[in-house]
């Protein structure tokens, strides 16, 4: 009897000193990035006029979440109510990449934003998506990381648990860039959480105009997903100064991206219920809080959203292709876009979330200041 409780204690002692070992482990290689820091940009064109923004031209900008091509119609995600967190073969990930490079080629766009591109992570089969990407559109990209840790131990599940994981934000652009940034987001999860956790960010890239000493800003968010909703709301009150900076600079300022939270136009709200326009089918269901009306700045900034065609569908399972009605769908991508500019055209493509867990959403503005 002795020699076993012996045995437990050992047991016990090994395995406080290997959590104990790899939490300390995780606190020395933590991702500790500054509140602003400068972005190498890529095959940025030549600071000539002929490269800058044409005010007298219309833009399309294009943003779509990816999903690290590993979060495709077969799949579902752990922290969504499934089981995964990686596919199984590599051959998958590289079909996933295929895919939406042939939607990006499909869609012409001036700048596009993507969120959630792998560069090296054990998720996604340690393949650069960023240089993937990068060769099939020619045009100039800058990579802000939003997710780095050198062993995410979740799930609890030697064959999907992510490992190594180092991901981003990435805006592409056939423009001169003057400069990008990576401006660190506030909110944290609490410690020891947060040592294997994404760090949100803002990318930001200032475009020359042509004729003229105002810049188009441009912002690449990808805002926090299973936070009670604080987090989302100190994120947004960073990005509305941001935009109010630039705005009242001049600058014509557009945002886009994966804001995890429900664009005004897909709700409405009745006492304190929240009646969703894709309703919330299971309360357990994980919920994209509602975006604030009235959290713009005065007439200063608008949305740009197309509610007709869900941007996101919850990853509790695969999707169900047979029965659409099956699937939890949220509308939580897309833009705002300062006065200034004038939104000709909004669309979320269908593309019946066959790569990715999103549906891409392109943008068509005109400058009218």
């Amino acid at each position: 009897m002795k020699r076993i409780l012996k045995i437990l204690i050992t047991l016990v002692i090994v395995v406080i000193v290997f959590v104990v070992g790899f939490i300390i482990t995780l606190q020395a290689f933590e991702f500790r990035p500054e509140a602003i820091t400068t972005l190498t940009i890529t095959d940025n064109p030549e600071d000539l006029s002929e490269n800058y923004v044409d005010s007298a031209v219309s833009l399309t900008i294009l943003t779509f979440n990816i999903g690290y091509a590993s979060l495709s119609e077969t799949e579902d995600f752990v922290m969504d109510g499934g089981e995964k967190a990686k596919m199984d073969t590599e051959a998958e990930v590289i079909a996933n990449l295929d895919g939406i490079s042939s939607i990006l080629e499909d869609n012409p766009a001036d700048i596009y934003l993507l969120q959630e591109v792998d560069i090296d992570s054990k998720r996604s089969y340690n393949i650069n998506q960023l240089d993937y990407y990068h060769d099939i559109l020619g045009k100039s990209s800058v990579l802000a990381y939003n997710y780095r840790c050198i062993f995410v131990p979740f799930p609890f599940d030697l064959n999907q648990m992510m490992g190594k994981v180092n991901s981003g934000i990435v805006t592409f652009s056939d423009y001169y860039t003057e400069s990008a940034e990576r401006h660190q987001l506030p909110g944290s999860f609490d410690w020891p959480v947060s040592l294997a956790n994404l760090k949100r960010a803002m990318l930001i890239s200032k475009y020359p105009i042509k004729d003229s000493e105002k810049y188009l800003v441009v912002i690449n968010v990808h805002l926090s997903a299973y936070d009670d909703g604080t987090m989302r709301l100190q994120e947004m009150e960073a990005l509305k100064q941001v935009m109010q900076d630039e705005y009242e600079a001049g600058n014509y300022v557009l945002v886009g991206g994966d804001f995890n939270q429900t664009f005004p136009a897909a709700y409405s709200i009745d006492g304190e219920a929240i009646n969703y326009y894709y309703e919330l089918k299971n309360e357990n269901f994980w919920q994209a809080y509602p975006m604030e009306e009235d959290w713009l700045i005065g007439d200063s900034f608008s949305f740009g959203v197309d509610i007709t065609t869900p941007t996101c569908r919850l990853l509790n399972q695969p999707y169900d292709t047979i029965n659409l009605e099956n699937n939890q769908y949220y509308v939580i991508d897309g833009f705002i876009v300062s006065n200034n500019l004038t939104i000709d055209d909004i669309t979320t493509l269908d593309e019946n979330f066959v790569y990715s867990d999103h549906n891409p959403v392109k943008i068509t503005v005109s400058f009218n200041g």
